[in-house]
């Protein structure tokens, strides 16, 4: 049986908690350089690695997209008159500065940038539909 790396990081304790839950799901998990990255953590080149059998791998990405610890996959945007792919985000010249500025205020104060966005008018190469996500 051969096993897949699904997470690594520098402490185990950052893991801990998603094999925990992989293994309350029935997953059979291991951790790879478990004693030498505890004996050795002072060098950042050995990782702790969580490892779960390669048939387990499509289960253990739904998990992780449910935990957060894995990104969902990437989601197109469709027209919803035609279902054309060819849909693009319509910036004006006000959201340019807009965004330059919230660039500015964000490498400065940290401020989140999540409202920036909001509201935005796509629309679509092939019939020219305008719609707001």
């Amino acid at each position: 049986m051969s096993y897949i790396t699904i997470k690594e990081s520098h402490y185990q304790t950052d893991l801990v908690v998603l094999k925990s839950r992989l293994e309350s799901e029935g997953i059979e998990c291991r951790f790879k350089n478990e004693l030498t990255s505890q004996v050795l953590n002072y060098i950042p080149s050995f990782l702790v690695e969580l490892q779960v059998p390669e048939e387990d791998v499509p289960r253990v990405k739904q998990i992780m997209t449910e935990t957060g610890d894995l990104q969902a996959e990437n989601v197109k945007l469709v027209c919803p008159k035609c279902g054309s792919e060819k849909v693009k985000m319509r910036v004006s010249v006000l959201k340019w500065i807009q965004l330059f500025f919230s660039i500015l205020l964000v490498l400065d104060t940290n401020a989140p940038m999540d409202k920036l966005f909001k509201e935005s008018k796509f629309y679509c190469k092939d019939c020219g539909v305008e719609v707001a996500f």
